[in-house]
């Protein structure tokens, strides 16, 4: 296989796990991901996890965001694999949801690295602003500037 035609490949798996996102295909996704896939969130506030190993702790977790949010609405999404490396794959995406247990609206841009091997999705880090967040789900955080950070004087 050419690095176009793996590029082409690992592409297509990536919209395809995108897609099962957004529509709860939980059988699509455990199809996908590598037995020892590696799910990391590294901005995620405190309380979620932010590295969750093997495809079926993945899966678990994934089955309790319907609980929380109908619908994930990914959309805008943009992907592009490495130059060096065709498995690596760069995702950019949009959210519009509503969260349940505070029927706020979640608005949010993400960047993710998608890591496929041999047909399988073996890593995904999702990078996303954890503020907008822990605000939807009726946190607060309180803000600060430079000039209240700057010593007096």
């Amino acid at each position: 296989m050419t690095d176009e035609e793996l590029r082409a490949e690992n592409l297509d798996i990536v919209r395809q796990y995108i897609d099962a996102i957004n529509v709860w295909d939980f059988d699509a996704k455990r199809r996908l991901l590598a037995q020892d896939a590696v799910f990391e969130m590294p901005y995620a506030p405190p309380g979620f996890e932010r590295k969750i190993v093997g495809r079926d702790a993945i899966i678990a977790f994934v089955e309790t965001v319907p609980s929380i949010i109908d619908t994930e609405n990914l959309y805008d999404v943009r992907l592009e694999t490495y130059h060096s490396d065709p498995g690596e794959i760069v995702a950019e995406y949009q959210s519009d949801m509503v969260i349940k247990p505070t029927n706020a609206e979640y608005r949010n841009v993400y960047v993710s690295r998608f890591t496929v091997r041999d047909g399988k999705i073996t890593r995904f880090a999702e990078h996303y602003d954890p503020i907008r967040l822990v605000v939807a789900l009726g946190g607060t955080v309180q803000g600060a500037s430079i000039a209240s950070a700057a010593p007096a004087g």
